[in-house]
């Protein structure tokens, strides 16, 4: 009987400490989530914005920075055919890139703004995606 016990017991701490434990720590860039959710005209700026969150969370902001004026030039110099024929489109994007790449240029960025930024910018480039 005791030994029927233990094992629903250790199944609930497992569960128990393994979520306590991912509760208190940062949420990393899930790279299998990214591959997984598309490859498409988009994934290009995806995953420079995911370089861009993940130097940042490794307190990398010289590289952030650097990937996200590089994920900036990438986005004007590729989509202008987007901008033509979905201005509106173009600049909702637009405007949520640089609500994600301003944060980065500060002496302390803050880290949930960061996030926050991020993951609406991941949003909005599905509205350009080409199906």
């Amino acid at each position: 009987m005791r030994s029927s016990l233990r094992i629903p017991m250790l199944l609930t701490l497992a569960v128990w400490g393994t979520a306590a434990v991912s509760a208190g720590s940062p949420r990393p860039v899930d790279r299998s989530t990214l591959a997984a959710v598309a490859d498409d005209n988009m994934t290009p700026y995806r995953k420079l914005a995911a370089d861009t969150l993940e130097a940042f969370k490794a307190r990398d902001l010289p590289t952030a920075r650097r990937n996200g004026k590089a994920l900036e030039t990438a986005w004007d110099k590729n989509e202008k055919a987007l901008q033509k024929s979905s201005p509106a489109v173009w600049k909702e994007i637009d405007k949520a890139m640089d609500d994600f790449i301003k944060p980065l240029q500060a002496k302390a960025p803050d880290a949930s703004k960061v996030q926050t930024t991020y993951d609406a910018f991941i949003a909005k480039l599905k509205l350009a995606v080409k199906g």
